[in-house]
């Protein structure tokens, strides 16, 4: 069954989602896992499934290693939930900080949704409805900015590297292969440490891309194209500092569960 994310934005996970906005920007379509595996947002947004192109922002990570805590308000999952609606986002973010527009989906598409800090690429978020018409039923949260200062409440981040969370997982992580519209999408977490974080009522996700995407790329750095690959395929030895977070996702419960 195609994943929330990947009705989203991204497919990465089981759990069908109703409808929102396309096969997410991001994530590829692949099933949720339930002990062992599970997937970013195709390209970005839906939920534990996935989302991207056209209208998305750049992908590119930070550097990891920040020292500057971000805002306890700027932490995922945190305040956002399935009954979140522009009003409660308005009472907890500001009037200003809240605008209802289009959103990036796959293949360069949009959907309605809701844009925090719209111009403050540092604090910037994408919402994805299962109602995109009424704007009910939070389905996923994306973060796809290179300075967002946004992070997962276990402290990932954009610009982690692929070898810290391999570090976290204690297992090896598949991933689809990059350079295309769903590359770079977490898939199976091989029943690692981060699994749980693909199970319950939020389902946290993951996208990576390369973390100096201007220097010229070795056949070691990582792997390219249509495909699924482990982070200790022996062909790619330097593809744990090469690749990191370049986007986030938090998804939530399909409208049938509303």
């Amino acid at each position: 069954m195609r994943s929330r994310i990947a009705r989203h934005f991204m497919p990465v996970a089981g759990r069908p989602i109703a409808t929102v906005l396309i096969a997410c920007l991001l994530l590829a379509g692949c099933n949720r896992e339930r002990t062992a595996a599970p997937a970013s947002p195709s390209p970005a947004p839906v939920a534990s499934s996935a989302p991207q192109s056209g209208p998305a922002p750049t992908t590119t990570p930070a550097p990891a290693d920040r020292t500057a805590a971000p805002s306890a308000a700027l932490i995922l999952p945190g305040v956002f939930a399935p009954d979140s609606t522009p009003d409660t986002l308005r009472r907890q973010f500001g009037d200003a900080n809240v605008q209802i527009g289009e959103v990036p989906g796959a293949e360069g598409e949009t959907a309605r949704g809701v844009i925090l800090f719209p111009d403050d690429p540092e604090r910037r978020a994408y919402l994805y409805f299962q109602d995109a018409s009424a704007l009910r039923g939070l389905a996923q949260v994306r973060i796809a900015e290179t300075t967002s200062q946004w992070r997962m409440d276990d402290g990932i981040a954009i610009g982690t590297p692929l070898a810290e969370l391999v570090r976290r997982n204690g297992q090896p992580i598949t991933f689809s292969g990059l350079g295309w519209d769903y590359g770079g999408i977490v898939q199976d977490l091989h029943g690692g440490a981060l699994a749980a974080q693909r199970e319950g009522p939020v389902m946290r996700s993951w996208r990576l891309v390369p973390r100096d995407p201007e220097a010229a790329s070795a056949d070691d750095d990582y792997p390219i194209g249509d495909g699924s690959f482990r982070s200790d395929d022996p062909r790619w030895p330097r593809q744990g500092e090469t690749l990191a977070v370049g986007e986030l996702w938090v998804s939530f419960p399909g409208e049938d569960d509303l």
